[in-house]
């Protein structure tokens, strides 16, 4: 029982030439519950330093050899984190300004009573107790830090990082220590289109105009994608400098799932509010185009001369084929859904229409992801919707013109991007093209595949970005289960 005590005990170092005065200290640290490591020589003292591992060291100052000054920088060379107590029978100024120097933790002149060196271990407890609980403290916060899903960064007027956590990779895909490594890569990650206001706002956080702020931007991920986010800059003032703000400590908040949930919900109001509008007009208008066209086709009869009446049935002819594709628009899909491969389906569409894109010299790039996600929908539905994508980018295109398709997964699933170079102005109403009412023209295919899409569960999206145009399509994630795993 006494062998365990004294293992579990913790190794006080002591060095002094008086044996006399190590043998006291011995006595009283054994009673304490230390477990004392006793030198007479500076050296002896060095060897202990290598192989035991001990927190304070009574080292007296004058000593034979090699001064306890001397001894305590080399005591502290091998463990930064050592107390050391100098002993003296004499003391000086030099010495005083020398053991401050090396970052003495205290001091006992001889000779010194038992309730002195008494009052200087309690001292040492408490400081290790505190220090334990600094430590305890740091680490909490350390962890909560770089485990929050929360990209948290620590920013410099330069706009180089000072700290960046672990959610940098999930959030963004890079490391902390590739984001640090680079300049300006908290900027370089905005948006371009994003990026000038979002650099106004930076500097008017530095400047202390309009301190805190919060900003909604895109990032750019490492693999290309978007990234929607809410950034908040929160400026750090130095207390010397007045209100000079020398760092911005912020956090980055990954609002993707929100922007895509909210994009999903008001696709569905409007599909909702189209079908309850598009089923009563079709229906009003249904017959008295009937009778229209009736009458028009009597009176061609009547008077075949008369181009009017051609005007007329072809008008009616072409309302007729509008309320059939709204019909059509409308009607439930039927889906058997399945777990299948995005990339084997994009390869194999890519095969199928390579003629096609070859003829109108057409060039393709692909970006899959390398571990093969899969969705949970119908295969032949999803070829149909890939095939008309390709169609509808290759239609859009010049001879000569790249297009890319990139294949990648999030939380909330996997997507698609159709990524066509366009000359064409900037759309200014983007849901129009989801609607089934343009007739021909390389649209025609669109409200298809965004009607499919939705019926899978997933979303089509649409967005244009200076002379590219990205049709990204969003599928729900398969379900994996163990079994699958395994394989």
């Amino acid at each position: 029982m006494r062998s365990r005590q004294e293992s579990a005990a913790r190794p006080i170092l002591v060095v002094d030439d008086d044996p006399g005065m190590c043998q006291m200290l011995e006595e009283v640290l054994t009673q304490e519950g230390y477990r004392p490591i006793v030198c007479l020589q500076p050296q002896d003292a060095l060897v202990a330093s290598r192989q035991e591992s001990f927190q304070l060291a009574f080292v007296d100052i004058h000593m034979p050899g090699m001064s306890g000054l001397e001894l305590a920088a080399k005591l502290k060379e091998d463990d930064a984190q050592r107390e050391v107590v100098f002993i003296t029978g004499s003391t000086t100024v030099d010495h005083a300004v020398q053991a401050i120097k090396l970052g003495a933790y205290d001091y006992l002149r001889k000779p010194f009573t038992l309730t002195e060196f008494k009052l200087c271990l309690k001292r040492f407890q408490e400081r290790m107790l505190l220090k334990e609980r600094i430590q305890r403290a740091e680490q909490r916060y350390s962890q909560l830090v770089q485990n929050l899903p929360l990209l948290i960064y620590v920013l410099r007027r330069d706009f180089q990082l000072d700290f960046i956590n672990q959610a940098c990779f999930s959030i963004l895909g890079y490391t902390p220590d590739e984001a640090m490594e680079t300049r300006v890569w908290l900027l370089d990650r905005i948006h371009p289109e994003d990026r000038d206001r979002i650099e106004k706002a930076i500097h008017s956080v530095f400047s202390a105009v309009d301190a805190p702020s919060t900003v909604e931007c895109r990032l750019i991920h490492k693999k290309g994608h978007t990234i929607h986010a809410m950034v908040k800059f929160i400026p750090s003032w130095e207390s010397d400098a007045g209100r000079a703000v020398e760092h911005l400590e912020g956090i980055i908040v990954d609002i993707t799932d929100h922007v895509f949930l909210e994009k999903a919900l008001v696709q569905k109001e409007k599909l909702n509010t189209l079908g309850a509008i598009s089923a009563e007009v079709a229906h009003e208008i249904r017959n008295p185009l009937v009778s229209i066209g009736g009458f028009a086709r009597r009176l061609q009869v009547k008077y075949p001369e008369l181009p009017e009446v051609d005007i007329i049935l072809r008008e009616s002819q072409r309302l007729e084929r509008i309320l059939d594709r709204i019909r059509n628009y409308l009607k439930p899909v039927e889906i058997r859904a399945q777990n299948c491969s995005v990339n084997d389906f994009v390869n194999d569409c890519v095969y199928l229409l390579a003629p096609e894109i070859e003829k109108h010299s057409i060039y393709c790039r692909m970006d899959l992801d390398p571990e093969g996600p899969l969705v949970f929908a119908d295969c032949d539905v999803l070829s149909q919707v890939f095939i008309n994508l390709i169609r509808n980018a290759v239609g859009a295109m010049k001879k000569g013109e790249a297009f890319s398709i990139r294949s990648y997964q999030n939380a909330r699933g996997v997507h698609v991007d159709f990524n066509n170079q366009t000359s064409k102005p900037r759309i200014k109403n983007p849901d129009l093209l989801f609607l089934p009412f343009d007739e021909g023209g390389q649209s025609f295919g669109l409200p298809l595949c965004y009607r499919l899409i939705k019926s899978m569960g997933g979303l089509l999206s649409f967005v244009q970005e200076q002379n590219h145009v990205v049709f990204t399509v969003s599928l729900p994630r398969a379900a994996t289960t163990d079994g699958d795993e395994n394989e």
